[in-house]
This record gives structure tokens, C-alpha cells and sequence, in this order.
């Protein structure tokens, strides 16, 4: 499963309007064993959002490295074949260049997208299984 840099960091910022859900969404993803697979991007991405919305350079760089060092997260590299395949991507569903790497990363794998991002979420539709995270919790049961 693919985990949109969206969804972490509104897991770690409790005064996110998404931070239970969130939170809900890893709790049972950890408990079900899943693997979660991201760009390497996502690293610099998480850091940013938090030091940003904290105000705190540590704070960002303290969260990132304690996702990344997650036995159950899988970084994974933006090789020529997953570039080409974000390009074609971004022009053709004009997403934005870091979302694009996301969804051609889901895609590669064939693999569900989690993300709280509007645009991935609508324009996605017929390339990639995306969903948010109360989306993926309620299928569940």
C-alpha cells in the first residue's frame, strides 16, 4: 500500500483536523502487519510539512526519521522507469510533480494509495485504487 505524505504527517499533529483518523488508519494498518511503500521523496516532504506547520526544524526532521526507521515502511527510489512514468502521469491527470511519483508508484506496484489529497483522490480515478484513510478503515468493517 502506498502512504501519501499527507496522511503521516496528520497522524503526528494532533491539532490536525485528520490527526484521529489518521492515527486510527496506522494503529490498523501496524496491527494488520501491512507494508507500507513510499517514494523516497516523502522523507523530505513529511519533514518539511512539520517543521513548517510547528514552526520547529527538529521537530520535522525528529518525525521523518522516526517513520523512516519503521521496519514496516518501505522507502522506495525514483528510478528512470518510475520518473518516466510520474511525467506521463503529471501531464496527462496535471497533477502536481511530488503527487504524480505517489500514484505512478501505486501504480507500478498495483497497489492502493492512501492519501487526504483532494486532487490525487479525484483525478486518479481509473489509474489507481486511491482512498482515504477513513475510506480504507470502513471497508474494513
Amino acid at each position: 500500500m502506498i502512504v501519501d505524505a499527507s496522511v503521516w504527517v496528520a497522524s503526528v499533529l494532533q491539532g490536525d483536523v485528520h490527526h484521529q483518523v489518521c492515527l486510527a488508519f496506522l494503529r490498523r494498518f501496524v496491527t494488520e502487519r501491512q507494508i507500507a511503500s513510499v517514494p523516497l521523496l516523502v522523507w523530505a516532504e513529511i519533514a518539511g510539512a512539520v517543521a513548517r506547520r510547528t514552526g520547529s526544524t527538529d521537530r520535522g526532521l525528529k518525525v521523518a526519521e522516526q517513520i523512516n526507521g519503521q521496519v514496516w515502511v518501505r522507502g522506495e527510489p525514483l528510478n528512470g522507469t518510475l520518473a518516466g512514468e510520474s511525467m506521463r502521469l503529471a501531464a496527462t491527470l496535471k497533477l502536481r510533480g511530488a503527487d504524480a511519483v505517489y500514484v505512478a508508484l501505486a501504480a507500478t506496484l498495483r497497489e492502493p494509495l492512501i492519501t487526504l489529497d483532494t486532487e490525487m483522490l479525484e483525478r486518479t480515478r481509473g489509474v489507481v485504487e486511491a482512498l482515504t484513510p477513513t475510506q480504507w478503515l470502513a471497508a474494513r468493517g
